[in-house]
């Protein structure tokens, strides 16, 4: 059996990295007015602000989840990695549409980058028994028939 304690620890960085987020986009908008340099002038920009809160929230969830029990929950892991794929991906869509600065970014970029890696790396991956393929003992006998 794999050793998971460094997953746990990723997952126990994402669940924290994952809460915080969710307390800044849900609970504290003026926090992220100053995060992003962009002031949330009407109700729509708050309205997304805390759909991306609530999505941050249900992350920490699985991420919580992944933690108590890594080798059970593994697609919860996946799941993970998809969706911090995903942010990263709209993270490059809006500075390629120059919505946002490069520095404002980088950050959570970064972030994403090193949780996604981490969490490709400490992956729980099992043995399968049935993809062994079994060794022939080759004796002196059959060498020289």
């Amino acid at each position: 059996m794999q050793n998971t304690r460094s997953l746990r620890t990723v997952l126990a960085l994402a669940l924290l990295l994952n809460l915080t987020w969710a307390n800044l986009f849900s609970f504290a908008p003026g926090m992220t007015e100053r995060l992003y340099r962009m002031p949330m002038t009407e109700g729509w920009h708050a309205y997304l602000a805390v759909s991306r809160g609530a999505a941050f929230f249900v992350l920490a969830i699985i991420s919580l989840l992944a933690l108590l029990r890594p080798r059970s929950f593994r697609s919860m892991t996946v799941v993970l990695l998809v969706a911090y794929f995903c942010f990263f991906l709209v993270d490059v869509i809006v500075l390629a549409r120059g919505q946002m600065a490069f520095m404002v970014l980088l950050p959570e970029m970064i972030a994403y980058v090193f949780l996604s890696g981490a969490l490709v790396r400490f992956y729980p991956a099992e043995e399968q028994e049935s993809l062994r393929i079994p060794e022939k003992k080759v004796t002196g006998s059959s060498i020289e028939k």
